[in-house]
């Protein structure tokens, strides 16, 4: 994937087991991490042996494939994943899928039994996935696997980069692209043009968030997120971006409301794990 033109962002910290600093809004500590290339820490740790299964899932798996059977249609998937994991080409693998798989069946084996299969689908929908995948693939967030999981977050940055037309999905990387390179009150007016053309996309308004966020723009920001969130509820980065603008205005339960809400989506995150435990404590 860092092969492709396309760039996401990957959450600070690399989502897992991400610490905010509580001591300035801004430099490293800014909640909405810029682009870096797309799937490359999810990738190294792809290598990582699947976990034996405990059981067989309940879940009902369609046959994605003419003619073969539910087991069969995972493990061809996970067949093609494995050659994608010693050859690295990308664009075989998201030829191979898409000639066999549709949507549907991908976002039905993000819930099937096989860690590898649930690995494969997450990879093969973050490459080549729609809008329709975006609540199958957040609910990978809360899988049982770590490898999963970053894709899984990785995954939906692509999607939700991509959610719109062709034109203002370049639109909103060139806005981000506004903002890595320190220039946020042009960022903020190139997506409030996006937002006027695209007032449902929901991307726009989170980079016109992370504008307002490092211009100190809280109250701007936080109304921002809270678009984002209308629009997408599985949008994580609005969430916790919105959380720590509640940090700086000093809205400290409306903040420790905010992270339960996206701990709920990521169950797992350490990082979000210590900050309401902090907020909390505080509380006291």
């Amino acid at each position: 994937m860092a092969r492709q033109p396309s760039l996401v962002p990957v959450w600070h910290g690399s989502g897992e087991s991400a610490c905010r600093s509580r001591s300035s809004p801004l430099g490293s500590t800014t909640p909405w991490r810029f682009p870096a290339p797309a799937l490359a820490l999810a990738l190294m740790l792809a290598v990582l042996p699947a976990p034996v299964p405990a059981g067989v899932s309940s879940v009902s798996l369609p046959n994605g494939v003419a003619g073969l059977s539910e087991s069969q249609t995972g493990s061809l998937l996970v067949d093609y994943y494995e050659n994608f994991l010693r050859d690295r080409d990308v664009e075989r693998f998201r030829q191979l899928v898409s000639t066999r798989y549709n949507e549907g069946t991908l976002c039905r084996l993000v819930e099937s039994w096989n860690t590898e299969a649930r690995r494969a689908a997450v990879l093969a929908l973050g490459l080549s996935g729609t809008y329709g995948s975006n609540a199958s693939v957040a609910r990978a967030l809360r899988d049982s696997d770590l490898t999963v999981r970053l894709l899984a977050g990785d995954a939906l940055w692509s999607i939700w980069y991509r959610a719109d037309t062709p034109e203002n999905n370049k639109t909103v990387l060139q806005v981000n692209a506004l903002i890595r390179h320190e220039r946020p009150e042009e960022a903020v007016e190139l997506a409030t043009r996006l937002i006027a053309r695209a007032p449902r996309f929901a991307e726009a308004y989170n980079q016109r968030a992370t504008a307002h966020y490092v211009l100190k723009q809280y109250e701007q920001s936080i109304a921002d997120c809270r678009r984002v969130l209308e629009l997408n509820p599985y949008h994580f980065g609005a969430m916790e971006g919105m959380g720590s603008c509640q940090e700086a205005l000093e809205l400290k339960r409306d903040a420790l409301k905010t992270y339960r809400r996206a701990l709920r989506l990521r169950p797992y995150s350490e990082g979000l794990r210590r900050t309401v435990s902090m907020l909390e404590a505080e509380g006291d």
